[in-house]
């Protein structure tokens, strides 16, 4: 049975810099991103795959990022061993979120 991590985090960094961050730690750590959810600048969700053996390097790669995260949920399933891959998902709210992204167009004709 593969295991299931689950991270939260409230950051104040900017949102697009919180989740470079996020994608570069998953890369440092041999992970890949799955899928991704955002929600106005408010937060964001990301689904990853990591090897199993992997995730302490993962946590250490975003706390050296300014990233502080809650403790992992849902570790690893004991019969999981060495290098098995583990899903997970990180969730981001960001502390400066306004709610809305709005964007200005500009009118053409």
């Amino acid at each position: 049975m593969r295991g299931f991590l689950k991270y939260e985090a409230v950051v104040a960094m900017e949102r697009n810099a919180a989740l470079t961050a996020v994608a570069d730690a998953l890369g440092a750590a041999g992970g890949w991103i799955v899928d991704h959810m955002l929600f106005s600048d408010v937060m964001a969700t990301v689904r990853f795959a990591l090897p199993g053996d992997r995730t302490g390097l993962f946590e250490t790669a975003l706390a050296d990022a300014g990233l502080t995260v809650e403790p992992a949920m849902g570790e690893p399933a004991a019969g999981t061993a060495g290098a098995e891959e583990v899903n997970g998902a990180i969730t981001l709210t960001f502390a400066r979120g306004t709610g809305d992204l709005r964007r200005d167009v500009p009118a053409f004709s």
